[in-house]
């Protein structure tokens, strides 16, 4: 059945999210959003939506089932907190938060109201996210001892000098944007298991001095050389596992490496005493090392392509019509955000952090 849906935030990613609704057979019913030109614009490529600078006007329309709220991280959980209230369910753009306090805010709100939250990790929906699932939940891999996750561009830092790199509107830099998606896919194929112990170290190199950043391209661009630049461009961190299990995390915007040596994708892997797995974030394959027959075997599995956002959209409405638990839902959303949070802290503190196990 086909419902209506609203959008909160009309910039790149809110687009993609209403291309991603009228893919999943929904209809975008209206667009919010303070600049109201950028609202016209979005809605004015869906027949039937309205554009307002107002979310209450949006909010008060009883014909949306739910909404999407595709805003920069400051207005995550203000703006999710009054649609659950308004009886929406939400579709949250990832991070869940600044921190794991406005999380566990959220998740409050949720369990008052009856609300399905739902968090836009669209990384599981793709295709190497799904087969790598499928492979973790054979049990081919054996015990799983050892996660990677490695994304890195040479010059990628997303409109500088603006929201993206300014800490009071972002929460952080690299590590809350990229790194997000890294730490959530790695913890839901390996069933979320309990991290004991952080080490990480961010670093914040070159907006120190933004004139002289050199770039090819800046997709959130231009550069705003009179803005802010305070957070991190790269961030590095090791996860200790209850039980011994690690997990190696690499991310940044912006690194000195040479571009022969940065794969497309990025390396994420999966490595168990059995077999491994491994697959680019934005791949068309995975490779698994198993053995067989007394002889180790590489196995390419190529995979069709997939519209992530089109997934999670169909995933979300399943569960705004059968009031199901999202797959991405909230205590994962703030299991997460309290990873990032201690790679923070143990940056700052420069130790290792231990986390509290919760009771």
């Amino acid at each position: 059945m086909s419902i209506r849906l609203g959008i909160v935030g009309a910039g790149t990613i809110g687009s993609v999210h209403a291309a991603g609704i009228t893919a999943a057979g929904h209809e975008v019913a209206a667009v919010a959003d303070v600049d109201r030109a950028k609202a016209n614009l979005l809605a004015a490529r869906h027949a039937r939506a309205h554009a307002t600078d107002r979310i209450e006007v949006l909010l008060a329309d009883e014909s949306i089932a739910a909404v999407v709220i595709a805003v920069p991280n400051r207005w995550h959980k203000d703006l999710a907190v009054a649609a659950m209230r308004a009886g929406k369910d939400v579709l949250l753009e990832k991070p869940m938060g600044l921190d794991a306090a406005e999380c566990r805010e959220l998740n409050e709100v949720a369990a008052a109201t009856g609300r399905v939250l739902q968090i836009g990790m669209a990384n599981r929906f793709t295709a190497v996210g799904q087969e790598a699932k499928k492979i973790a939940e054979s049990g081919d891999l054996g015990h799983v001892y050892h996660a990677k996750a490695h994304l890195v561009s040479r010059r990628g830092v997303p409109g500088l000098g603006g929201w993206f790199t300014t800490r009071s509107l972002s929460g952080g830099g690299v590590l809350i944007d990229t790194g997000v998606h890294l730490v959530d896919l790695l913890l839901w194929l390996m069933d979320f298991p309990r991290v004991e112990r952080i080490s990480g170290r961010v670093y914040s190199i070159f907006g120190k001095r933004m004139e002289d950043y050199v770039y090819e391209s800046m997709w959130a661009g231009p550069p705003r050389f009179d803005g802010v630049c305070d957070v991190e461009d790269s961030a590095h961190a090791m996860l200790h596992f209850a039980g011994g299990g690690t997990l190696d995390l690499n991310v940044s915007w912006a690194i000195n490496m040479p571009a022969c040596n940065i794969q497309g994708g990025g390396m994420m892997g999966l490595f168990g005493d059995r077999g491994g797995v491994t697959f680019e974030l934005f791949g068309d394959h995975l490779d698994v090392a198993t053995q067989r027959y007394g002889r180790n075997v590489d196995t390419r599995v190529m995979l069709p392509e997939v519209d992530q956002f089109k997934e999670q959209v169909v995933a979300f409405v399943r569960c705004v019509e059968t009031r199901e638990e999202p797959c991405a839902h909230g205590q994962q959303g703030q299991c997460v955000q309290s990873i990032l949070d201690a790679i923070y802290q143990s940056s700052e503190k420069q130790q290792e952090v231990t986390l509290e196990r919760k009771k």
